[in-house]
């Protein structure tokens, strides 16, 4: 895949070299230098052991990249034998065992209730919605990905189908994106699901999870009065003599219904945090009051529109509640098709997507999202877009997406007065995209890093590719 090397990624040290370098000739183009910071992830990893199952587990600073090219065709249809295939080898590799079986009972056992995380917000289009890109390819945890997680512990862990739980943050998005559908087919039937809360709302401080204006959905568990976490800010949304307004509450489903969790989190771009993989898929997938993580339309005194987002410190924060940081074993990465502008949904104009084809695998999520986030870097170098951590309000006044004529000047040994020459001409002829939060940089990685969630620091991080 061009532009992906197979265990070679966009290091943080890289990615600041190339800012400072946009820095000094006065215009972003720290970007157009990437490729040339290209660095391995060097890291040789060893198994802990003695190690807690939680975070960061047994496999510290390791992430397994299984790569498969038939796993989805041209019409983006996934092959489930692919994956099946990808997730054996993947846990194999992971886990250091030359057999499937005793790979998953490294992290599960017969007597375990696991719950399954799944991810639906880029779900695709349905005929006739409004608001999303027609046409848009959906990532989300693709069907085939969560059969055959489930199929694993019960068939090689013994797991029992009822003591397996699906579950997702709202009902009304698992149930639009098919889930529910899905858990009528064999390899689910017997499994339950459930969801911490109806569906979104601006204020998101419903401790039960219900709508007030439907009856009870019996498949709605709710969040923890008695797991929390304050944070120093609110959303707009909240009434300031609201006590609630400052925490967040973790799930049910995490705090009193499963003692293990797997997620299947995406490769995508965010808007707001960067990058959406692992660690937010655990911090506000698994949480209410999120919402006030990222707040856009604050205008100034001066008039200008500002972003807040608070991404960066909520989500550690939110993650590293000990219910959660326990119980979350097994990250699975379903980058099958990624996303590397516009995430996470395609309500987002700017949505794009490509066919990464890959699974990856990791009892550590801090490594596992620097591992994404260099690859959606990677991607979005190769398409002609600025870095994540380049975008938003702040980084110099709105970004634009430039053509792959122009980012291959940066690979062409153009000197940097002709990259601006070209830069300056792209402004004038293509509409500008607009950015809703002040920045997008994950900082919350490296910060999970800080939190012991994880390795972040690539010279410790061993990024293992599959290819089959």
């Amino acid at each position: 895949m061009n532009g992906i090397p197979g265990c070679c990624g966009i290091t943080r040290r890289g990615f600041l070299l190339g800012a400072g370098a946009g820095l000094a000739i006065g215009a972003p183009l720290g970007w157009f230098g990437l490729r040339g910071w290209q660095a391995s992830f060097t890291g040789r990893t060893v198994e802990q052991p003695r190690a807690p199952l939680g975070m960061p587990g047994p496999f510290p600073g390791r992430v397994v990249d299984v790569r498969h090219p038939r796993v989805i065709d041209a019409n983006y249809a996934i092959d489930q034998a692919s994956v099946r295939h990808m997730m054996d080898r993947g846990m194999c590799s992971l886990t250091g065992s030359d057999d499937v079986q005793m790979a998953w009972r490294r992290l599960f056992e017969p007597g375990d209730v696991v719950g399954v995380k799944v991810n639906p917000v880029g779900r695709g289009p349905k005929p006739g919605e409004a608001g999303r890109v027609a046409g848009a390819r959906e990532s989300i945890s693709s069907p085939a990905v969560v059969v055959e997680t489930v199929r694993a512990l019960h068939e090689h862990c013994g797991i029992p189908k009822r003591n397996i739980i699906v579950f997702e943050r709202y009902a009304d998005e698992f149930r639009t994106a098919g889930y529910e559908r899905l858990m009528s087919c064999r390899d689910l039937q017997g499994c339950r699901w459930y969801a911490s809360a109806h569906a979104y709302d601006n204020t998101q401080l419903a401790i039960d999870g219900q709508d007030p204006n439907q009856m009870r959905d019996p498949n709605v568990v709710g969040y923890d009065p008695d797991q929390f976490v304050s944070m120093g800010f609110a959303s707009p949304h909240h009434d300031r003599r609201d006590e609630r307004r400052h925490r967040t509450h973790l799930s049910m489903i995490v705090t009193r219904m499963v003692n293990k969790i797997v997620t299947i989190p995406c490769l995508k771009d965010h808007r707001s945090a960067g990058v959406t993989i692992a660690l937010k898929n655990l911090s506000h997938g698994m949480n209410n009051n999120v919402a006030r993580s990222h707040i856009s339309g604050i205008y100034r005194r001066d008039g200008a529109q500002s972003g807040p987002n608070q991404c960066n410190t909520f989500i550690p924060t939110a993650v590293n509640q000990r219910p959660l940081r326990d119980k979350a074993v097994l990250h699975i990465c379903d980058g099958i098709v990624g996303v590397y502008e516009g995430g996470p949904g395609c309500w987002n104009r700017t949505w794009g997507t490509w066919p990464a084809k890959s699974l990856m695998f990791a009892t550590d999520p801090v490594a596992m999202d620097h591992v994404g986030w260099d690859q959606i870097d990677a991607k979005r170098a190769e398409l002609g877009w600025a870095p994540v951590g380049h975008m938003g309000l702040v980084q110099g006044g709105d970004q634009f997406r430039a053509s792959p004529q122009l980012a291959g000047l940066a690979v062409g040994n153009q000197s940097p007065v002709a990259i601006v020459a070209a830069l300056a001409e792209h402004r004038r002829r293509v509409g500008l995209v607009n950015e809703p939060f002040d920045r997008r940089q994950p900082e919350h990685v490296a910060l999970a890093g800080l939190l012991g969630l994880g390795v972040f620091d690539g010279s410790r991080i061993e990024h293992r590719l599959v290819q089959l």
